[in-house]
């Protein structure tokens, strides 16, 4: 049997809290260290080491690292942990730029060290038993795709952060996962809070396979939602990341159902009678069944699941497209009333 890995906890915020204790859980781990610049130290952490910075931890040997700290600080501590030749795993995004994520990949691969980035949504049963009926044919042939991540805005947005690139990302790595490469059709982001930060977005996606998509994410919301709904030829599934369901939805899953020609009523009784299949779904948590998969590709090389370099990578550049067609677009915001007819050369109408 393999040693324990000893591992570095960078970040005990939102997602660090998470980490922290799921690696004390998670049996193949020896959490040697958690590094953190502002909160306060945890408690009961015992022996586990706990310092400010990664020079305080010259005297502690490690193998790997999770890097949970803000996103713009995944590049730099990224860079100086991979030259000191740690495995790591860094939560989504890779990092704030396309470049900067590129760079680290290239570093990692030169010093001969894993990298892989946390899409935990990977690891959702809900999920995963999604991928597995398209897989089967069970919704038919995939029409379009909806995905809706809402609500909580961070208690701390750093430059550079933005709705699209903290929460979208998670789902445009889920939409790749189910209908392979896509591109980037529109976007538009709103700022409603903090002046120069993007904290709504709507993005329209197309995939090689034929199928549309839409993200919504929001920070604003006051309630969470983290929703997808494909729609398919046979059916319509949705799914439900935080109570890791899967239901799919169809007129005629088992028989062919006749169209209703009376009624009110009637159309009321098809919509109650319609077919409804609850699929099954073993509950798990993403993040441990992550670290588990993460232990395994240090110790036996077994990926499985885990985001390497071109998915993260992808999520990124189309992330930051998005943005960038939203930067780009002209906008008026003070026009005049107009009493006569709109023309066809007309841009608002």
């Amino acid at each position: 049997m393999a040693p324990p890995t000893r591992i570095v906890l960078f970040g005990v915020g939102r997602m660090g809290k998470n980490h922290l204790r799921v690696l004390r859980e998670t049996p193949g781990y020896d959490l040697v260290g958690v590094v953190e610049a502002h909160a306060p130290a945890p408690s009961d952490l015992g022996k586990i080491a706990f310092v400010r910075n990664l020079a305080e931890l010259a005297n502690v040997a490690f193998d790997a690292a999770v890097i949970a700290t803000p996103t713009a600080s995944h590049h730099a501590l990224g860079m100086e942990l991979i030259a000191l030749g740690k495995h790591l795993l860094v939560e989504k995004p890779i990092a704030s730029t396309f470049e900067q994520g590129r760079e680290m990949l290239a570093a990692a691969q030169a010093r001969g060290t894993k990298l892989v980035v946390g899409h935990v949504e990977r690891f959702n049963p809900a999920v995963r038993k999604l991928r597995e009926l398209m897989k089967e044919g069970f919704l038919g042939t995939p029409i379009h795709i909806a995905f809706t991540r809402i609500g909580g805005y961070p208690d701390t947005v750093l430059a550079g952060n933005n709705v699209i690139l903290d929460l979208a990302v998670h789902d445009i790595d889920v939409l790749r996962m189910l209908v392979g490469p896509v591109r980037l059709e529109h976007s538009m982001c709103h700022v409603t809070w903090r002046e120069g930060v993007f904290d709504t977005a709507e993005i329209f996606l197309a995939s090689s396979a034929g199928t549309s998509a839409t993200v919504h994410v929001n920070w604003i919301t006051p309630t969470k939602i983290r929703s997808i709904r494909v729609t398919g030829t046979r059916g319509v599934c949705f799914v439900d990341y935080m109570l890791q369901t899967c239901e799919l939805l169809g007129g005629s899953l088992l028989k062919v159902s006749e169209p209703p020609n009376t009624g009110f009523a009637a159309l009321q009784d098809v919509y109650r009678t319609s077919d409804r299949i609850q699929f099954g779904v073993r509950k798990e948590e993403p993040l441990r069944a992550q670290l588990t998969q993460f232990r395994s590709y240090l110790t036996d090389g077994e990926v499985g699941e885990l985001c390497m370099g071109s998915d993260a990578l992808a999520a990124v550049l189309l992330a930051e497209r998005a943005v960038q067609v939203e930067n780009t677009r002209s906008r008026s915001t003070s026009l005049p009333l107009r009493a006569d007819l709109p023309t066809l050369d007309d841009e608002w109408i």
